[in-house]
Protein backbone atom coordinates (compact mmCIF):
# COMPACT_ATOMS: atom_id res chain seq x y z
CA UNK A 1 0.00 0.00 0.00
CA UNK A 2 1.37 3.11 -1.14
CA UNK A 3 0.62 6.70 1.39
CA UNK A 4 -2.30 9.19 0.41
CA UNK A 5 -1.74 12.11 -1.47
CA UNK A 6 -1.83 14.69 0.35
CA UNK A 7 -0.58 18.33 2.16
CA UNK A 8 -0.23 21.55 0.15
CA UNK A 9 0.84 22.41 -3.30
CA UNK A 10 4.12 24.97 -3.67
CA UNK A 11 3.29 28.58 -4.33
CA UNK A 12 5.09 31.79 -4.26
CA UNK A 13 2.67 32.96 -1.23
CA UNK A 14 3.08 30.19 0.75
CA UNK A 15 6.79 30.17 0.04
CA UNK A 16 7.41 33.77 1.52
CA UNK A 17 4.58 32.69 3.67
CA UNK A 18 7.37 30.21 5.42
CA UNK A 19 9.45 30.85 8.00
CA UNK A 20 13.36 30.68 7.46
CA UNK A 21 14.05 27.80 9.26
CA UNK A 22 11.16 25.83 7.46
CA UNK A 23 12.06 26.98 4.48
CA UNK A 24 15.68 25.87 5.14
CA UNK A 25 14.73 22.73 6.13
CA UNK A 26 12.26 21.45 3.49
CA UNK A 27 14.61 23.09 0.48
CA UNK A 28 17.90 24.03 1.95
CA UNK A 29 16.91 27.76 1.60
CA UNK A 30 15.66 30.82 2.40
CA UNK A 31 12.29 31.67 0.13
CA UNK A 32 14.57 34.94 -1.15
CA UNK A 33 17.19 32.57 -2.16
CA UNK A 34 14.67 30.42 -3.73
CA UNK A 35 12.99 33.18 -5.64
CA UNK A 36 16.87 34.63 -6.63
CA UNK A 37 17.78 30.94 -7.81
CA UNK A 38 14.47 30.74 -9.86
CA UNK A 39 14.73 34.20 -11.65
CA UNK A 40 18.60 34.03 -12.64
CA UNK A 41 18.13 30.41 -13.75
CA UNK A 42 15.51 31.64 -16.38
CA UNK A 43 12.75 28.69 -15.54
CA UNK A 44 9.77 29.63 -17.31
CA UNK A 45 6.52 30.48 -15.02
CA UNK A 46 4.56 27.57 -16.19
CA UNK A 47 5.31 24.33 -16.92
CA UNK A 48 3.19 21.40 -18.58
CA UNK A 49 4.95 18.10 -18.48
CA UNK A 50 4.73 15.62 -21.12
CA UNK A 51 1.65 13.53 -20.04
CA UNK A 52 -0.10 17.51 -19.05
CA UNK A 53 0.66 17.66 -15.49
CA UNK A 54 1.00 21.13 -15.23
CA UNK A 55 3.03 23.28 -12.65
CA UNK A 56 3.70 26.68 -11.36
CA UNK A 57 8.11 26.77 -12.43
CA UNK A 58 8.45 28.01 -8.44
CA UNK A 59 7.04 24.51 -7.86
CA UNK A 60 8.88 22.70 -9.77
CA UNK A 61 11.90 23.88 -8.45
CA UNK A 62 11.22 23.32 -5.06
CA UNK A 63 10.37 20.17 -6.07
CA UNK A 64 13.81 19.28 -7.37
CA UNK A 65 15.35 21.17 -4.74
CA UNK A 66 13.59 18.87 -1.63
CA UNK A 67 13.95 15.69 -4.08
CA UNK A 68 17.87 16.72 -3.98
CA UNK A 69 18.28 17.42 -0.39
CA UNK A 70 15.58 14.28 0.93
CA UNK A 71 16.70 10.77 0.90
CA UNK A 72 15.32 10.61 -2.60
CA UNK A 73 11.34 8.94 -1.16
CA UNK A 74 9.24 10.42 -3.80
CA UNK A 75 6.42 8.46 -1.37
CA UNK A 76 7.11 11.78 1.01
CA UNK A 77 6.79 14.22 -1.30
CA UNK A 78 3.28 13.47 -2.59
CA UNK A 79 2.60 13.55 1.02
CA UNK A 80 3.79 16.91 1.84
CA UNK A 81 3.31 18.73 -1.66
CA UNK A 82 -0.31 17.13 -3.14
CA UNK A 83 1.05 15.92 -6.58
CA UNK A 84 1.25 12.12 -7.62
CA UNK A 85 4.36 10.27 -7.67
CA UNK A 86 4.66 10.14 -11.11
CA UNK A 87 3.60 14.10 -11.76
CA UNK A 88 6.57 14.90 -9.17
CA UNK A 89 8.97 12.58 -10.75
CA UNK A 90 8.09 14.10 -14.53
CA UNK A 91 8.57 17.55 -13.40
CA UNK A 92 11.70 16.83 -11.79
CA UNK A 93 13.42 15.05 -14.81
CA UNK A 94 12.09 17.48 -17.07
CA UNK A 95 13.45 20.30 -14.95
CA UNK A 96 16.77 18.67 -15.00
CA UNK A 97 17.04 17.94 -18.57
CA UNK A 98 15.85 21.99 -19.02
CA UNK A 99 18.59 23.08 -17.03
CA UNK A 100 21.22 20.81 -18.31
CA UNK A 101 19.92 22.00 -21.96
CA UNK A 102 19.87 25.77 -20.75
CA UNK A 103 22.62 25.87 -18.85
CA UNK A 104 25.39 23.50 -20.65
CA UNK A 105 27.70 25.84 -21.40
CA UNK A 106 28.85 27.35 -18.12
CA UNK A 107 31.39 23.95 -17.32
CA UNK A 108 32.79 25.39 -19.99
CA UNK A 109 32.98 29.02 -19.50
CA UNK A 110 36.32 29.32 -18.46
CA UNK A 111 38.19 26.48 -19.85
CA UNK A 112 41.05 28.59 -21.25
CA UNK A 113 42.21 30.58 -18.48
CA UNK A 114 41.43 29.35 -14.45
CA UNK A 115 40.09 25.96 -15.62
CA UNK A 116 42.41 24.96 -18.28
CA UNK A 117 43.68 21.62 -17.55
CA UNK A 118 47.49 22.94 -17.65
CA UNK A 119 46.63 25.49 -15.08
CA UNK A 120 44.33 23.01 -12.46
CA UNK A 121 47.55 20.89 -13.25
CA UNK A 122 49.43 23.52 -11.58
CA UNK A 123 47.37 24.00 -8.66
CA UNK A 124 47.54 20.31 -8.10
CA UNK A 125 51.23 20.89 -8.02
CA UNK A 126 51.38 23.31 -5.76
CA UNK A 127 48.95 21.46 -3.10
CA UNK A 128 51.09 18.56 -3.22
CA UNK A 129 54.51 20.77 -2.57
CA UNK A 130 52.69 21.83 0.36
CA UNK A 131 52.52 18.39 1.74
CA UNK A 132 49.11 16.67 0.10
CA UNK A 133 50.13 13.01 -0.63
CA UNK A 134 48.01 12.58 -2.81
CA UNK A 135 49.60 14.94 -6.28
CA UNK A 136 46.00 15.14 -7.91
CA UNK A 137 44.12 17.32 -5.67
CA UNK A 138 43.46 21.08 -7.19
CA UNK A 139 40.44 22.26 -5.30
CA UNK A 140 39.38 22.27 -1.82
CA UNK A 141 35.40 23.04 -0.87
CA UNK A 142 33.14 23.58 1.65
CA UNK A 143 31.62 20.45 2.09
CA UNK A 144 28.60 19.06 4.51
CA UNK A 145 29.53 16.53 7.11
CA UNK A 146 28.01 12.89 6.31
CA UNK A 147 26.66 11.60 9.52
CA UNK A 148 27.60 7.63 9.76
CA UNK A 149 26.96 4.78 12.00
CA UNK A 150 29.64 4.18 14.29
CA UNK A 151 32.49 1.93 12.43
CA UNK A 152 33.96 -0.74 13.81
CA UNK A 153 37.68 -0.08 12.27
CA UNK A 154 39.10 3.02 12.00
CA UNK A 155 37.13 4.97 14.73
CA UNK A 156 39.00 8.08 15.25
CA UNK A 157 39.58 8.76 11.86
CA UNK A 158 35.44 8.90 11.08
CA UNK A 159 34.69 10.77 14.56
CA UNK A 160 34.05 14.62 14.47
CA UNK A 161 35.16 16.12 17.54
CA UNK A 162 33.65 19.87 15.77
CA UNK A 163 30.27 17.95 15.41
CA UNK A 164 30.74 14.65 18.15
CA UNK A 165 29.91 11.95 16.36
CA UNK A 166 31.40 9.96 13.13
CA UNK A 167 30.93 11.55 10.25
CA UNK A 168 32.19 11.15 6.41
CA UNK A 169 33.64 14.74 5.23
CA UNK A 170 34.72 15.09 1.37
CA UNK A 171 37.23 17.77 1.04
CA UNK A 172 38.98 17.65 -1.92
CA UNK A 173 38.59 17.90 -5.95
CA UNK A 174 41.10 15.66 -7.67
CA UNK A 175 41.92 16.10 -11.42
Amino acid sequence: PHPDQGGQRITREWLLGLMPWDCTWHFQMTAHEINHMFEALSIPTEWVTATCSKFDGIEALCLLLTQLCSAGDMYLLLMQYDCSQSAISEIINELVIYLDERWKHLPDCDCHHLLHPSQLAQYAEAIHMQGSPLPSIFRFIDSTIRHICHPTWFQWQAYSGHKKSHALKFQAIML
